[in-house]
Formats: C-alpha cells, structure tokens, sequence
C-alpha cells in the first residue's frame, strides 16, 4: 500500500522508502507500506492550516455533532476492522474488538463534553473594567500513534483536536498503519471537513522529526516509548511547540498479606496477558508479602500454565503473538539473563516454537532487583517476582523507578489501601482490580512516563489555548 491520506484523498506516495508488513501470527508478509516524503508532510500540513482556519469559525457542539457520526461508521465495519487488525498486529479478535467498543465508548463520551468549554470572568482590579478568560483551539496539531492500542489511540489524538477546533497530522506506527489507513476509510465516509484529519505514514526518525519541528505545529502529542517521547520532547523545543506524552511504564505491584488471593491472582494474570503483555499499564513488578509468597506462587503458575496461547483468530486463544522478531528476542534476552543472574524460572522462560512470533507464559521469582527484566518495562507476557517483609518497604522499592504511570495494590485492609493511593507516584493506582482507564478519567504518567494526558475533560483541555481580554467601558 503506497497511499497517504491528505485531504480527505488517498495519494500515492512519492517515496522509494518501503516496509513489509508482516503477520505477527504466521510471519507471512500481508503487504508493503509506502513512507511520506518531506515535501508530502508539508504539503499535508499546509492543508491542515487551512482547514482548520475555517474549522476554528464552527460551534463546538456542531463540530461534535460531524465527529459523533463516526460511531454508526465504526459500529458497521467493527468486524472487518477487528479482522484486520489482527493480521496486522496479532492481538486477539476478541481484544481488537473490544478495543474498537471501546474507541465508540470515547468517541460518545467525549462529543458529550462540547458544551463544557467555559471561560471565566475574573475579578477586576480597576473601576469599569471586565476581565474574561476565554478558551481557543490551539491549531494545527499532531499525533504519533503506537502500534500496541493503534485505534484507541487514534481516537485519543484525533477526536479531541476536531472537537476543540483544530486540525491534526497522524503518524502511525510503521507496524499498524493498515489499519489506520482503513480507518482513514471511514473519515472520508463521514462529515468531517476535508483536511481537518491527515494520517502519513514513516519511521519515528523522518516523519515523526519532521512533525515535531515543523513551526505551523502547535502541539504534538506521543504516545510511545521513553526514547521515543525524549526524542520528540527535544525535536519540539526549536519551536517551543506545547507537547503531549504518554510514554512505557514499569507498574509495580504490591500484594499484601490481606490479599484475597485468588482475586490477586487473576486481575494479575488478566492484566498482564491483555495484548500478550505488549501495554504500557500492564503488571510489571511484583511485590508479595513474604508470608504469603508460596501460596500466591502456586496459584499463579497454575493459572498461568493453563493458559493458550497461538491463533489470534481462535475463541479459546487467551493471548495471540508478539508484535515482531525484534521484540520477541528482546522478551527472551531478559529473561535468560535473569535466569543466568539467579532468578527462579517457574514456569515459561522461552519462544515458542511455531510459525510467527509467541511467547510462553512465564514467572520469574526471586529476581534480582537490577536486572533489566525488572528495572525495564519488558512488555511481554512475564511476571517478575521479589518478596518484602514490611509495607512501607515495599512501596519505596515500588516507587524506586524512573516510570510512573501505573501501579497496583491487592488488599482487603482499607488502611493499606489507602496508603498506597497517597505514597504510590504514579499517575493510576489499581486497588484490587486490573487497569481500566476509563474514558471519563485521565490517563497520565509521572516522572519519564510522560508529560499532560489523556482521556476526560483534562484530556480536552489539553488543545485548548487561553486568552485573558481586559475589556474597559469608562
């Protein structure tokens, strides 16, 4: 596929720079990606200035009402689309459906907040005098897309800019721009002005640079890597452009001794197997009280070991494929080396051996604090293991990492609850469940995990400008 969306048309793209996609399931090529050229990304973003003059012009409950009209659109094709991304990223059908339920959920939430842009009016300092603080789009935006979640986070990066009246750029990820470009499909079928919504696929390095250097940009929002987002954050200060991350995560969890264990055990499991392991929120760390780590060892590696794991397409199949070779190696690399500096393999601990890229369902007790396994975020279906004896122990040990978006805590003891929602730093703390992140909340990391958020009226208010008016009547 050599097209960019521009627009509201599919262009052939000018460029001799070419991907395979590759099925993550059966490692089959299912076709070729074509990347923008940089005179492509100017032209798309000289086409994103002018629409969104124009769009900036329309009421914001009108401009939800064109953006809400893409759920019937996403509802119709929800089948061909999850069939899609499956091939293309190797999730399950069943998670790629739900995610697509769960885009249409943000879409219907978030057109519902276009009569909620309120300004003030602030008190004057002088006589005859009124002072009003109003909202305005920012512009012309962009948004970096990862290949782990590419439709929800679409949604994330474009439903909010149309709304608040401004206009943005799409690269998505070299791996899942298929499916964005099919969803593209459904942007030319709708309402929504021609250029208000360009999508150009490339690498990180050229197109992503590009759109976070580019001067007509004012914000560029990522959702990605540490790396990546520092790479961005850097690119943007020429123009000192507002920027938006959502970066890895490294979530801790501390399972105390008044944990209902069997509970623990399968918001764990579930959490940590959501997309074969490959989220930023999933389990990553696991902290268990010393007293009850043998009983919580046992009933993890059985659940664990009942897992399946194999055809995307298969109702039984609870986690399908690793999204490439790299990252699978990547996956294996950290285990064995945790393994070699004296970790316990419980249970997994290996590639499986089929067509395409799998990983078992594996445990890793007794890890050492240090090993990249731990420290890292390993997004892969794997769960280190350490022990502690005293509470406040185990939430420094918790905090002690320079992620910061996510963390968990099982226990039945409110006080403990209570306390790891105030000392854990993290932008979602998971009491007693797994991670959710509500379209209504705000989904946003401390420290290198990120910089703003997403999701809610906060999320929002993220492409909103302000201006301050000094109005005097004397």
């Amino acid at each position: 596929m050599n097209q960019l969306f521009i627009n509201n048309e599919f262009i052939a793209s000018k460029s001799t720079d070419t991907m395979d996609v590759i099925n993550p399931a059966t490692g089959e090529k299912i076709d070729t990606i074509t990347f923008a050229t940089e005179d492509e990304v100017n032209d798309a973003v000289e086409k994103s200035k002018q629409a969104q003059l124009e769009w900036e012009k329309t009421p914001e409950p009108t401009r939800a009402d064109h953006v809400k009209l893409l759920i019937p659109l996403l509802e119709q094709n929800k089948d061909t689309l999850a069939e899609l991304y499956v091939k293309e990223q190797g999730k399950t059908l069943a998670s790629a459906k739900g995610e697509i339920d769960k885009a249409i959920q943000f879409i219907d939430y978030m057109t519902g907040l276009s009569m909620n842009n309120k300004g003030e009016v602030l008190q004057n300092s002088r006589e005859n005098e009124t002072i009003l603080l109003t909202k305005k789009p920012i512009g012309v935006t962009a948004g970096i897309v990862p290949w782990n979640a590419p439709i929800m986070v679409l949604m994330r990066k474009v439903i909010p800019a149309v709304i608040t009246g401004c206009s943005v750029v799409i690269k998505p990820s070299e791996a899942t721009s298929l499916i964005t470009l099919k969803i593209a499909e459904l942007l030319r079928a709708s309402t929504i002005p021609a250029g208000l919504v360009q999508i150009l696929p490339g690498t990180g390095e050229t197109v992503g640079a590009q759109l976070a250097q580019h001067p007509d940009i004012q914000l560029i929002s990522l959702t990605g890597s540490m790396r990546a987002g520092k790479s961005v954050y850097a690119e943007s200060a020429s123009t000192v452009k507002k920027v938006n991350l959502e970066l890895g995560g490294n979530a801790p969890v501390i399972v105390t001794s008044n944990a209902d264990l069997d509970k623990a055990v399968n918001y764990i499991v579930t959490a940590r197997i959501n997309n074969a392991g490959q989220v930023c929120t999933c389990p990553e760390r696991i902290f268990v009280h010393q007293d009850i780590h043998d009983t919580f060892i046992d009933k993890l590696k059985a659940q664990m070991e009942q897992l399946t794991v194999g055809d995307p397409f298969d109702e039984s199949t609870d986690y399908g494929a690793i999204i490439n070779q790299q990252q699978l190696d990547s996956i294996d690399d950290k285990v064995q080396n945790a393994v070699k500096n004296g970790a316990q393999l419980i249970t997994g601990g290996h590639k499986i051996k089929r067509s395409g890229f799998f990983y078992a369902p594996t445990i890793l007790d007794h890890i050492n604090l240090e090993d990249s396994a731990f420290k890292e975020e390993i997004f892969g279906p794997v769960l280190p293991i350490v022990t502690y004896s005293e509470f406040e122990h185990a939430l420094n040990q918790a905090n002690d990492t320079n992620a910061g978006l996510s963390s968990y805590i099982f226990s039945e003891n409110l006080k403990e609850i209570m306390l790891a929602t105030e000392k854990l730093k993290f932008g979602e703390v998971y009491a007693n469940c797994e991670a959710e992140e509500v379209v209504n909340g705000f989904h946003a990391g401390w420290r290198e995990s990120g910089l703003g958020g997403a999701d809610g009226i906060h999320g929002l208010e993220e492409y909103y400008n302000t201006t301050v008016s000094y109005i005097r009547y004397d």
